[in-house]
């Protein structure tokens, strides 16, 4: 039987009355257990010791199920208190901490988080994200278009593809296919049509390559997107749309055609400051100078040793941060987040985005910030910093993995259902539940190999996997064509998942469509979804499943169980109690079933009507 959970506690209002209280108040926390108790204590960590209050039980008005509940208050002492609960039986006593219920104490690590003052970009969690590359969306305005020939970049003259052209290695960098802004504000009524109501555009600003990730000037669109006019377009038509619009960051270098690095090459000593510079024993183990974004002599790394450098870019009334949300963008996609710092390296990565963050709230009080983190984010993500982290390691590479049997590099994996389930469980209850919610999650983008062609083309893998990125804790993206069916030609990440979308609906996978349409419909309506508690219930090789849990204040629960098989096997399993509603078909299940998972299952209960 799924679910056989005999303690609770979540971020939920039943569980917890409040978020973000200010410190030097205290909030009412709620248990709830199954277990013959003799008593509960709530268990809190201050100046490192462990301090136990005590806990009552309570009744709650719509409840109807069984069990008991236990109320706390808790004492917010700190910008980020950690708490757990000890419930003790007659010969017994367990603990119960964001990781599960235990008899050994786990480490502080995987208690509960409550943090102090936090206020999330809630907006986020009711949002479906639209990653557009610009150059590879749609051509709205041909005459803004790149010409072959038009300028050199990296001694090579640059040169255009037509649309729909196959995608080679010699056009990596150096080929532009015309998408542009306009293009991005033409498609809007297919993009609200889709259901999503939000974009992530990678950069759009003056730049000589088709990714623009090596940026000139960070003060104006690039007049190939169709300049300044066509943002402000753009941000109009989209506010009208109810949408909302995320850009893309590059902070941690710049490209070497920047005004700014030019001058520091002349040797302007402000200029200079700014970025990185190899002494005579260095220069004898590299080529260039200067610290680069892994040595590429056209991303020259900045250096936030110089308070010019934080001031211009992110924290200053006037910086770059600054600037673009006063002119209409909602929130910032930080390139490379983890490699921002000083002196060449990392050093004062999580400061320097507070700072960042401070300079963004300032500006916009709901902006929404988060960071490229590919690898192991945990570290940046207490709620001071980045509002969240692209959600690679916690959800996306290791989701495609199972699926695909091979990692992103293509390499072979066994990786099973049991192992995945644990690492994700493991990644998520590691974070306060603001910044869970807040953590930005994707099956494939601009950087790494496309999902349809991981999954070998199989449409129902696909599928599934999309029932589980629009179900899973965290605000879901997805990377433009995708739910058409959009793929590649051959096996690798850049620039072969870049391909130009497709605007002929014959080229199509409209049923595809029409299945990505329906969960993103049901993402936008679910209460759960968008918030709730994140609880893992089926953990086989071949199959995963797990439950999304919003308990009202009152006790009424809204539940939505996601499940989803890599083979098309059918699945027996028990529900848990009471009656479940399939929220694509309709359908009401309960007791025990035998499912076809291959292309993931949506059951609800205790939706609003």
């Amino acid at each position: 039987m799924l679910d056989p959970v005999p303690a609770r506690h979540d971020h939920t209002p039943a569980y917890t009355a409040a978020l973000g209280l200010p410190q030097g108040e205290s909030v009412t926390l709620r248990v709830w257990t199954g277990l013959p108790v003799t008593g509960v204590s709530l268990k809190v960590v201050r100046v490192g010791e462990i301090e136990y209050l005590p806990a009552e039980a309570v009744t709650l008005p719509n409840w109807s199920g069984e069990g008991q509940w236990f109320e706390a208050r808790l004492p917010i002492h700190a910008g980020r208190v950690r708490y757990a609960w000890e419930l003790r039986l007659l010969d017994d006593h367990l603990n119960l901490t964001a990781a599960g219920l235990t008899h050994g104490r786990r480490g502080f690590r995987s208690w509960f988080q409550y943090l102090a003052g936090h206020i999330a970009p809630e907006w986020a969690w009711q949002s479906v994200f639209y990653q557009i590359f610009p150059d590879r969306f749609r051509d709205g305005d041909s005459s803004s278009n790149v010409q072959d020939g038009e300028y050199q970049y990296q001694g090579r003259p640059i040169e255009t593809r037509l649309w729909g052209a196959p995608i080679d290695q010699a056009g990596d960098v150096h080929a532009h296919y015309g998408g542009d802004l306009k293009g991005i504000q033409d498609a809007l009524p297919y993009l609200t049509d889709l259901g999503v109501n939000a974009l992530w555009l990678t950069p759009i600003f003056v730049s000589p390559s088709n990714h623009r990730y090596d940026i000139s000037d960070y003060r104006h669109v690039d007049p190939h997107l169709g300049g300044d006019a066509a943002f402000d377009n753009l941000i109009g038509a989209v506010y009208a749309a109810n949408l909302k619009i995320v850009l893309d960051g590059v902070f941690n270098h710049v490209g070497n055609e920047h005004a700014l690095f030019q001058a520091a090459l002349a040797g302007a000593e402000r200029e200079r400051a700014m970025f990185t510079w190899r002494d005579e024993q260095e220069k004898t183990q590299h080529e260039l100078p200067y610290h680069a974004f892994f040595d590429v002599p056209t991303l020259p790394k900045l250096d936030y040793l110089s308070g010019d450098a934080e001031q211009e870019f992110l924290a200053g009334e006037q910086s770059v941060v600054r600037q673009w949300l006063r002119r209409g963008a909602d929130g910032w996609r930080l390139d490379v987040a983890h490699m921002i710092g000083k002196g060449g390296t990392d050093e004062g990565n999580l400061d320097l985005h507070r700072s960042l963050k401070r300079a963004a709230r300032a500006e916009k009080g709901d902006a929404y910030v988060f960071g490229e983190r590919f690898f192991d984010p945990e570290a940046a993500l207490d709620g001071s910093g980045e509002d969240g982290a692209m959600n690679y390691h916690g959800f996306g590479l290791p989701l495609m993995q199972w699926f695909s049997g091979h990692s992103y590099t293509f390499t072979p994996s066994r990786l099973g259902g049991e192992e995945l389930c644990a690492l994700l469980a493991d990644t998520y209850h590691a974070l306060p539940p603001q910044v869970a919610l807040s953590m930005f999650n994707l099956l494939d983008s601009h950087d790494i190999p496309r999902a349809l062609f991981r999954l070998g083309g199989d449409t129902r893998k696909l599928r599934a996997a999309l029932t589980l990125l629009l179900a899973y804790a965290g605000v879901p993206c997805l990377y433009y064509g995708t739910e058409i069916g959009l793929s590649q030609a051959q096996e690798g990440a850049m620039p072969w998942c870049r391909e130009s979308m497709p605007w002929n609906e014959a080229e199509w996978d409209t049923e595809l469509r029409a299945e990505v349409q329906r969960l993103i419909k049901v993402r936008r309506n679910s209460l759960a979804l968008q918030q709730g508690h994140l609880r893992f219930v089926l953990q086989t090789p071949d199959a995963v499943g797990f439950v999304r849990e919003y308990t009202a204040g009152s006790g009424h629960a809204e539940r939505v169980l996601a499940l989803a098989s890599r083979t098309p096997e059918a699945v027996t399993l028990t529900l848990p109690q009471g009656d479940w509603t399939d929220l694509l078909s309709g359908e009401v299940l309960r007791g025990q079933v035998s499912l076809d998972l291959s292309a993931g299952r949506l059951l609800g209960q205790g939706q609003a009507d």
